[in-house]
């Protein structure tokens, strides 16, 4: 299947990414609604991807949390699209941001289930795991090369 990724440059790919995060955090994963929007929501770089028929199925976002580091995060596949490439289209889309804004290390707290996803893409798993909101995370960071 074909996606198109991009930078959500408008409300409606926000508002997109808002609903499938809502879908897959609320709804699928039981995430309290408070702790799926936040205040760096307004200052990230935010991307989707859409299937062929115009629908939200991939989302994730970058805040910069200091001057050469910024955090991966909220990344959500649509349960239908999932093994099909969309995960890694969000994340080099959210890798490339950040080189693009000059950033030196990504870093991101990984679902324990998805740590594989992201050592199989170059990132490593730093210190013991961590709860949050009763699920499992492993702090994972990589370098980007500049």
């Amino acid at each position: 299947m074909d996606y198109l990724v991009r930078f959500a440059s408008t409300t409606q790919d926000r508002e997109a990414a808002f609903e499938l995060r809502r879908a897959v955090f609320e709804v699928e994963q039981n995430v309290p609604r408070p702790l799926d929007r936040d205040v760096h929501d307004s200052n990230a770089d935010h991307v989707v991807v859409f299937d062929g028929e115009g629908r939200c199925v991939g989302t994730g976002r970058i805040v910069r949390v200091d001057s050469r580091t910024c955090q991966v995060g909220r990344m959500a596949v649509a349960a239908a699209h999932r093994k099909n490439g969309v995960g890694a289209a969000v994340l080099e889309a959210l890798e490339r941001m950040a080189a693009l804004r000059g950033v030196a290390e990504i870093f991101l707290h990984s679902q324990l289930p998805a740590e594989a996803f992201f050592r199989k893409r170059g990132y490593v798993a730093e210190g013991a795991g961590f709860e949050d909101q009763g699920v499992k995370h492993a702090l994972m960071r990589k370098r980007l090369v500049r």
